[in-house]
């Protein structure tokens, strides 16, 4: 008990001091908020010292059946202290009735056979003692080892105790807090007993928690080097990120939310040196440098960037052991990753030996891009579907290239295989000798906007047959390649863009020769492929749907109807249930809806200026009575949203985690900084003012573990953040 009354009086007296400074408003505001932080403190008190109510409880229930115990052999001792009276009454009146029968001369046998009967109840008695003998010492037996239980019990309460202890690793930089460590000081693991510290595995468990709800958690890059992790994905509950700390260059890292936990995976490319000659002194060095290994390249007008994703096991990713100018394959190529750096490993080199150079070559190329992970159910590995072209210096065939086509791997050069040769080998070009050589593909189908749905990949493939169309290739048993319907017949192509999962299949946007670019959807043959609605009739007139964001089993996009601009629509995949759901911005005029669109507890959150807010936060249940606008965050004409960047070094900027939608908003007072909203004006909050007097952008936004991660600019540098809702109760 007194180590309750210990750690109750230690939250209270360490939350009042930390109240005790400012004017009066802030201790009005810091007394509502210990009131709260008490409760919530208590709660977790309670919680917390389960342990403790439970050990209490087992010694308890020990003293009481040790009581029972004492009753027993009282209960016991007295019934056969009567059993024994009984055989001594029995016993005088047995030798009265010998007696009688010595004395006698005549026929007695009724009272030899009373003298047997008195025998047989004292046998019986005596027998009866023996028992209860046999129980007593049973239950004495029971009461020496529950005396020993009660006293291991009671050692065990008291020594319980607890240390306070000052957490820096386990809490943002911003935030370092004080936690109570509940144990016992007896030296476990690499705890030292009777140091008057409960440490390591001393800890049975912990009170607090790092105080605030924001914080850096990983801040290790340099002003020169101030892009800061981006590329950000999750695999089992660890960040990985692609990062460059101005040492190891750009290259693999991980996070799990701590400063401790913060760290690379591997440097990929390493430490190059070159032995250089000192102009002014003639002196040799090792000029340095250790270059990137995971980059954007651009090349030829080709231009792919860094990517990564995850399965449930597997991180694949693109990276160089490289640079493309030392002419022997510098471009990107698959790597593969568990989280180690012994598990951080070359997939398949798709540029060995080859030069980008060679006489007759083509290319129009930069490295492998669009992977898509496929992750592994029922103990099946990960894999990736990809987009590469394979070059590798060699003789004959084998060393002539394969157009860039569609590719998957498990992770192993083993299970690294081309699935879908879609535009086959077939140029031929003169050597440097003179010799006509054949056959290679300069450009392949380059595969683009890859999707996967229901165990099939869809993408989009290029051929001098039918231009670009929409493809299918099925990974199931039985699958294979489909070229789902010659959209807009001919080699021009249809052009499909912005794939998108709904119910039952695939919606897009093309261009069929006759509607201009329109909403299609697909369920993956030529029959179920066709345009949705003609949303803007006419030749050469088109929509341009965009935003496609699923929707329940419906499907909501922006389109623009040639009447009143672009705005909001709905569609159930019918002419009929495909409709604009409001104009929001009233006659020809458009508003603009733009994402990235998400959808919380039902609703669909989006930005659109209704022409007199300016662009700011709406959303809608799909009816024109239900969307609204749901505050105007940065008052009067002036907008708030500056959403619609596809560009990939954004990532997601918009995210619901829980009961909030997180996204990326300007007040006019604080810049582009963090906001959330529960869906309600009052409920839609400034968070965060990461870069005081400019914008912060916080982009890159992921969530684990109830926790959102994103990279936010703080004036110098791109630092990782995080933000939960305290759990508390804080120790100060």
């Amino acid at each position: 008990m007194k180590l309750r009354s210990a750690v109750i009086v230690l939250l209270f007296f360490s939350s009042v001091l930390s109240g005790c400074a400012g004017n009066d408003s802030e201790n009005d505001e810091r007394i509502n908020n210990l009131e709260s932080e008490l409760a919530d403190s208590v709660a977790d008190y309670d919680e917390s010292l389960e342990q403790i109510s439970t050990l209490e409880s087992s010694l308890l229930e020990a003293n009481a059946t040790q009581i029972s115990l004492t009753n027993d052999l009282y209960e016991l001792n007295l019934r056969i202290s009567e059993i024994e009276l009984q055989i001594q009454d029995l016993t005088t009146q047995r030798d009265e009735l010998v007696q009688q029968l010595d004395e006698s001369e005549g026929n007695n046998t009724y009272l030899q056979e009373a003298v047997d009967s008195m025998d047989q109840e004292i046998i019986n008695f005596e027998n009866q003692i023996s028992d209860l003998v046999s129980d007593l010492q049973q239950s004495q037996q029971a009461s020496v080892e529950l005396e020993a239980t009660i006293s291991v019990l009671q050692d065990t309460l008291d020594s319980l105790t607890y240390s306070t202890a000052y957490v820096i690793d386990n809490c943002p930089i911003d935030n370092p807090g004080s936690m109570i460590n509940v144990g016992y000081d007896n030296g476990e693991g690499l705890g030292i007993q009777g140091d008057g510290l409960v440490t390591y595995d001393e800890v049975e468990y912990t009170i607090g928690e790092c105080p605030g709800n924001l914080g850096r958690i990983f801040n290790e890059s340099t002003e020169e080097h101030d892009w800061g992790p981006q590329r950000t994905v999750i695999m089992n509950g660890i960040l990985y990120f692609v990062f460059d700390d101005g040492e190891y260059g750009a290259e693999l890292w991980r996070s799990d939310g701590t400063l401790s936990g913060s760290h690379i995976v591997k440097d990929i490319r390493g430490e190059d040196c070159i032995v250089s000659t000192d102009p002014d002194t003639g002196d040799q060095y090792d000029d340095c440098n250790n270059w990137d290994s995971t980059f954007d390249l651009s090349w030829d007008n080709i231009f792919n960037d860094q990517e990564i994703v995850a399965g449930n096991n597997k991180i694949f990713f693109t990276a160089s052991m490289y640079m493309y100018a030392e002419n022997n394959g510098g471009f990107p190529t698959l790597w593969v990753s568990d989280g180690t750096e012994e598990g951080t490993n070359l997939v398949y080199d798709f540029w060995s030996n080859w030069d980008y150079y060679c006489d007759g070559c083509e290319f129009d190329n930069a490295g492998i891009t669009e992977l898509v992970a496929i992750p592994g159910e029922g103990g099946a590995s990960d894999r990736v579907v990809f987009s590469s072209i394979l070059a590798q210096g060699g003789t004959g065939e084998q060393g002539y290239p394969k157009g860039e086509e569609l590719w998957i791997s498990d992770g192993t050069t083993a299970g690294t295989r081309m699935i879908a040769n879609i535009e086959p080998e077939t140029s031929s070009w003169t050597d440097e000798n003179g010799i006509v050589q054949c056959c290679a593909d300069w450009d392949g189908s380059v595969p683009r906007d890859m999707v996967y749905k229901g165990n099939q990949v869809w993408f989009t493939a290029q051929t001098e047959s039918y231009g670009r169309e929409l493809y299918r290739f099925g990974l199931q048993l039985g699958g294979g390649l489909f070229l789902v319907k010659d959209i807009n017949p001919g080699n021009q192509g249809s052009n499909p863009q912005y794939l998108t999962p709904a119910s039952g299949g695939i919606y897009l946007r093309a261009d069929d020769g006759v509607h201009g670019n329109e909403l299609h959807y697909s369920q993956g043959d030529a029959f179920s492929t066709n345009v949705v609605k003609d949303i803007w009739p006419g030749v050469n007139n088109s929509s341009w749907p965009d935003w496609l964001t699923k929707f329940g089993n419906k499907l909501i996009f922006a389109a623009d109807d040639g009447q009143n601009g672009r705005e909001l629509w709905i569609t159930d995949n019918t002419e009929d249930g495909t409709f604009m759901i409001k104009d929001i911005n009233p006659g020809g005029n458009s508003s603009f809806p733009n994402g990235p669109m998400k959808v919380l507890n039902g609703e669909l959150y989006f930005s659109a200026d209704d022409g007199i807010h300016g662009q700011e936060l709406w959303k809608t249940d799909g009816t024109e009575e239900g969307t609204v606008m749901v505050k105007d965050i940065n008052p009067g004409e002036n907008r708030s949203l500056y959403w619609g960047f596809r560009a990939h070094w954004h990532g997601e900027y918009t995210l619901v985690v829980g009961d909030y939608l997180y996204f990326d908003a300007n007040d006019g007072e604080n810049g582009n900084e963090l906001w959330r909203t529960d869906g309600t004006e009052e409920g839609t909050e400034f968070l965060l003012d990461g870069n005081t007097g400019g914008d912060s952008n916080p982009w890159w936004m992921v969530t684990t573990d109830n926790k959102l991660y994103f990279t936010a600019f703080d004036g110098e540098q791109r630092v990782l953040w995080r933000y939960w809702d305290n759990p508390g109760p804080v120790l100060s």
